[in-house]
């Protein structure tokens, strides 16, 4: 099927290979939305990515890496850099979306069941023994605007989307030879000279005349432009906080414990693998015949040779989530499967295999692979958690209570959010100069879910509070715009300064560049410039450290037929980098046993080379591109 994709493929792929990003899928309701009123940042065929979204993708990806991480400084992933990285993710989603509905792929129930079941965050929701707090989920679901079947349909959609992709990375095959080639040019070394011409030298001899300045601003007014802003007041409902004020005494735990305990152990867990082959519940008697037939044979094979169970269902079951990793489904509890499949799992003893079962997805043949057995804790080593429970259960009650008045509140007295603060005891709180995106990202302001109504013409046009908004971490806001300042060009004198020194970095950068490129040209002719080389570095692509990433590429891909070689790099504003190679050296001869695993390793790269390769190809047949400019990136000294 993808072997067009591959025949256009150059065996030097593998550089792209090793820098393929990992994308997430975010379902299908983030890209059936593309007509919200914002202005257009990337486009594709029939569909685009406002700014609107790009904030919103942004400010989440740092609010879910700040949560994973909470001692990362956040002020770097909002980099220009960081923030265009997010409009790439964006768009390569939005074309997998595209092609997976134009494709018409579908999920399968078991697929989307085994999604469901390894979802974080639904898994975040269950309590101790395993069970869903179904009454907490579908609160979370509504205060999205979404209820639990179309949150099922996100994730089938997502699976789906998986399915698209997946049938590109595992099909990848590379041979030996081939891998031991691109492997020899990776791990190749050069001994390079470097001569950085940088544009803070050519500083001095630039003059910009304050016409030269003023010329610009008028020419250019798109690129001085201050955005729309406002001062607002707000007013945040926080769980959390709830959670403090709340008392607990050693009774309570004490009772608690007791009703509990055996929850809060932990319930068994089971490990299991299956085969499947779907049946459908009014399949007539030749159909049930035909696939019990067949169960029944590959029941007898490997319950013949037991080690043999991984292979026959990567041949033969037809559980698309599964199958692949030997019919595998992880370790799971009670109450996660369907009953029949729950039965013969928890009746079988470690390494046993069941009969035929028969469930709603069709027929089962099931090995059970590890067993993880619960273990009552002692009321002391369980305190700290009791006591965040009893904290966390009060607090939720609290919150469910206090969420319903704090929303009637901000509705009922929609020009003022006094009321509200001061029935319920909360602060206040003020804020200026606030726009779209100048919030730091832990900043509740900078919630997209908050920013989007704020900046709505109903709020700006009539100053009323906004609904009570969920931004996540049970937490509900109301805000007000106080005073709001539309967007205009920047007068010239506040700007003037700016202009001329960005003026003069570009004209210190084109000296350096012609001063670079002369020099390059006397020196592939054999003479010599005043400008001298550094010392000689060794680079190569496995040993980071000694030059920046950008120039020891350019090293490396520096035909050195004959020596010495030279080569050049243009950063921009920044320098002009001239590199002289003086040696090649061949990698070093390996064992027998690390070959093998690099092959192996490289064969992965190549399937993932092979993705991005699918993804470009997609991208160009939707037409898809970015309408923003891209950010220079950060070059360091040489």
């Amino acid at each position: 099927m993808f072997e067009a994709i591959r025949q256009t493929k150059s065996v030097m792929i593998f550089l792209l290979a090793l820098l393929v990003v990992a994308f997430v899928f975010v379902g299908v309701s983030g890209y059936t939305s593309f007509n919200q009123r914002s202005q257009a940042v990337a486009e594709l065929t029939g569909a685009s990515i406002t700014q609107e979204q790009w904030d919103r993708a942004h400010s989440s990806e740092i609010d879910r890496l700040r949560q994973a991480m909470p001692q990362l400084n956040v002020k770097l992933l909002d980099s220009p850099q960081a923030r265009y990285a997010t409009l790439e993710r964006l768009l390569q989603e939005a074309v997998i979306t595209q092609a997976t509905q134009d494709q018409h792929i579908m999920a399968g129930d078991t697929a989307v069941a085994t999604a469901l079941r390894q979802d974080e965050w639904l898994n975040a929701r269950r309590d101790a023994s395993g069970a869903l707090n179904v009454a907490d989920v579908e609160q979370e679901l509504a205060a999205r605007g979404m209820n639990s079947d179309q949150y099922a349909a996100q994730v089938a959609y997502a699976v789906a989307q998986q399915q698209l992709t997946s049938g590109v990375e595992t099909t990848g095959v590379v041979s030996k030879a081939a891998a031991q080639a691109t492997l020899n040019a990776y791990f190749e070394r050069r001994d390079v000279q470097v001569a950085r011409f940088n544009a803070s030298d050519f500083t001095a001899r630039v003059q910009i005349e304050q016409s030269d300045v003023q010329a610009y601003f008028d020419a250019n007014p798109s690129q001085f432009q201050a955005p729309q802003a406002m001062d607002v007041q707000y007013v945040v409902l926080d769980q959390a906080e709830l959670a403090k004020q709340v008392t607990v005494n050693e009774a309570e735990l004490q009772a608690y414990y007791e009703q509990n305990k055996d929850r809060l152990a932990g319930p068994e867990e089971r490990r299991a693998s299956h085969i499947l082959l779907p049946l459908d519940a009014g399949a007539d008697d030749a159909a049930v015949s035909a696939a019990t037939t067949q169960a029944q044979t590959l029941l007898a094979q490997v319950r013949g040779n037991p080690d043999t169970f991984a292979d026959v269902a990567k041949a033969s079951s037809k559980d698309p989530g599964s199958a692949q990793n030997g019919g595998d489904l992880g370790f799971f509890g009670k109450g996660a499967m369907v009953k029949p499949f729950e039965d013969a799992v928890f009746a079988l003893n470690s390494n046993g295999i069941s009969d035929v079962v028969r469930s709603d997805f069709g027929l089962h043949i099931i090995k059970l692979t590890d067993i993880k057995a619960s273990a009552v804790k002692s009321f002391a080593d369980m305190r700290p958690e009791l006591e965040r429970n009893v904290r966390t259960e009060a607090a939720r009650k609290q919150f469910a209570e206090a969420a319903e008045r704090f929303s009637n509140l901000v509705y009922e007295q929609a020009d003022s959010l006094e009321p509200a603060a001061t029935a319920m005891g909360l602060t206040l709180q003020t804020a200026t100069n606030v726009t779209r995106t100048n919030q730091m990202p832990s900043s509740i302001l900078a919630n997209p879910q908050l920013i989007t109504p704020l900046f709505s013409a109903e709020a700006i046009d009539r100053k009323l509070n906004t609904a009570a908004i969920d931004i996540g971490g049970q937490r509900l806001v109301s805000a007000r715009v106080v005073q709001h300042m539309p967007a205009h060009t920047k007068a010239f004198a506040d700007v003037s300064a700016d202009v001329k020194a960005m003026l003069v970095a570009k004209r210190s950068g084109e000296l350096a560049r012609e001063a670079g490129q002369a020099a390059l040209k006397t020196w592939q002719a054999g003479g010599s410039v005043k400008t001298g080389f550094a010392d000689k570095v060794t680079v190569s692509r496995d040993q980071g450290g000694v030059m920046a990433p950008n120039l020891v590429a350019a090293a490396l891909r520096a035909p050195a037929d004959t020596l010495p070689a030279y080569t050049s790099v243009d950063l921009g504003e920044q320098a002009f980098v001239v590199i002289k190679v003086l040696a090649v050296t061949a990698r070093d001869s390996v064992e027998p046993a690390q070959s093998a695993s690099e092959t192996q390793q490289f064969s992965q790269a190549w399937s993932g080379a092979e993705l991005n390769a699918y993804l470009q190809s997609l991208k160009a047949k939707y037409k898809a591109k970015i309408l923003v400019p891209k950010p220079l990136e950060f070059a360091p000294e040489a």
